[in-house]
């Protein structure tokens, strides 16, 4: 945020707050009543998990997308997110993603 005034949050989502069909717009929903990002630049990005139902969303801002797109953050997930949540490594898969999305944004 210092560098480049982009603005990147993790939410975690228990079970019981979405169902595999809601999880997307849930992440959409937080991403925009949190404001991740600013406001003027819509620079924020969201990644939603919930392990239980084994879903994944990074949520971009429409600020973002010039940098980072659609099938870029599915690469991600798929390349880094993914393998290490199979071995059970949440933080080592989440930081990951979040290094591989700083050097995207930057």
């Amino acid at each position: 945020e210092k560098e480049t005034s982009n603005e990147i949050a993790i939410v975690t989502i228990q079970k019981s707050w979405a169902t595999k069909e809601n999880f997307d717009s849930l992440v959409y929903v937080i991403s925009k009543n949190w404001g991740i990002g600013k406001n003027d630049k819509n620079n924020g990005i969201l990644i939603g998990i919930c392990t239980e139902l084994r879903a994944i969303r990074i949520q971009n801002g429409s600020g973002i997308a010039e940098r980072l797109s659609d099938k870029e953050t599915k690469r991600i997930i798929d390349e880094k997110i993914i393998p290490e949540f199979k071995k059970g490594n949440y933080f080592k898969g989440t930081k990951s993603a979040i290094l591989a999305l700083m050097q995207k944004v930057r």
